[in-house]
């Protein structure tokens, strides 16, 4: 079942979904969303949930990343980006990224913490960190 809310001059709906409810907004008129959102529960009840994604790997994930947004690094930094996949790979293997909570990388942070100084953790961490950003 859907219910729809005006939010300014928009008209926005939304699903009850699992994991999470689906939520869209920006149509002009509540005829607009109530066709968007039928849509919507249709693709549900076929058992298709437009939310679920593909699962990927998180080291897949940030070598695609690396790839993406750190190409144009050169020399020590991009061996340092790297270093931090192989430690990814080592701890987590080909363990889906949407698996992973947050517990999980803070038992994977403290692991490798315990043989590293603060400063590669913290290193490890900021390109993790802004791959997951």
């Amino acid at each position: 079942m859907a219910s729809f809310q005006k939010r300014g001059k928009t008209w926005q709906y939304c699903v009850s979904a699992k994991p999470k409810p689906i939520r869209k907004g920006g149509f002009a008129t509540k005829k607009e969303a109530m066709i968007a959102a039928a849509e919507v529960e249709a693709k549900l009840s076929k058992g298709d949930n437009p939310i679920v994604k593909k699962a990927i790997s998180f080291d897949e994930y940030f070598e695609k990343w690396v790839n993406l947004y750190r190409s144009h690094l050169k020399g020590p930094t991009l061996s340092h980006y790297g270093y931090t996949l192989q430690e990814i790979r080592d701890y987590f293997g080909s363990k889906p990224i949407q698996e992973i909570k947050r517990h999980d990388y803070q038992e994977f942070l403290n692991n490798y913490g315990s043989t590293k100084g603060q400063e590669s953790v913290e290193k490890l961490h900021s390109h993790i960190k802004a791959c997951i950003e």
